[in-house]
């Protein structure tokens, strides 16, 4: 696949860096009760990404346009239920909002991945 057609993935990759980056600073902010909470709340949100990814690639051998659209739309479900979970974790302002932009960047990286192989399968 040629750099020009694949250029959507480097959206994925600068969203998962960009998190990965804020998530590290923000566990450094964190005391060891709080970087346990989050670790516990993320628990679910680990099987939800994983049965996704799953979901995806099945649909995506089967339907490709309907696996792009599914991937995108399942990520910006997770962004949304990430929100409300780190807001129910009651975290420190600075630190929440690090991760808060890191779960963002990765939501935004796939979502718009997503999006432009499914404005491209629509053409």
């Amino acid at each position: 696949m040629p750099a020009l057609n694949a250029y959507p993935l480097f959206f994925v990759v600068i969203g998962f860096v960009a998190s990965t980056l804020l998530y590290e600073r923000a566990l450094k902010l964190m005391d060891a009760n709080a970087k346990a909470a989050l670790i516990d709340a993320s628990a679910r949100t680990r099987l939800f990404n994983l049965a996704a990814i799953v979901v995806f690639l099945a649909l995506v051998l089967w339907r490709p346009l309907l696996g792009w659209t599914f991937l995108g739309c399942a990520y910006l479900c997770l962004g949304i239920r990430s929100f409300f979970r780190l807001r129910r974790l009651a975290l420190r302002p600075h630190a929440a909002r690090l991760l808060l932009m890191g779960n963002v960047s990765a939501v935004l990286g796939v979502a718009l991945c997503a999006f432009i192989f499914v404005e491209r399968g629509l053409r």
